[in-house]
């Protein structure tokens, strides 16, 4: 039996600096490679029916929840998360499939 899927939930207020933003972006890009994560939903369209808004709300597919967590917690990615929060406002929770 495979293992449940993992999932980054990622809720983002505005990007308040853009320069720290491409650099994690060009960061994320080699890291989503060599953990093959997907962006399954991320738009800047968002109805928020419950709660306070987010200006984005990105859901990242991981083919475990193992290898979510081994992502988030990874050397590469560690180092990048610093540039991502000195782009943004985050609230950031790995949760695993059914």
């Amino acid at each position: 039996m495979q293992a449940p899927k993992g999932y980054w939930i990622i809720e983002c207020q505005e990007i308040t600096d853009q320069i720290s933003m491409h650099k994690y972006a060009d960061a994320w890009t080699e890291i989503a490679n060599e953990f093959d994560a997907k962006m399954i939903a991320g738009t800047k369209s968002s109805n928020f029916v419950e709660g306070s808004h987010k200006a984005r709300v990105l859901i990242l597919e991981f083919s475990s929840f193992g290898v979510a967590q081994e992502c988030y917690y990874s050397e590469k990615y560690q180092k990048a998360k610093e540039l991502a929060l000195k782009a943004m406002e985050r609230t950031f929770s790995i949760i695993e499939g059914i």
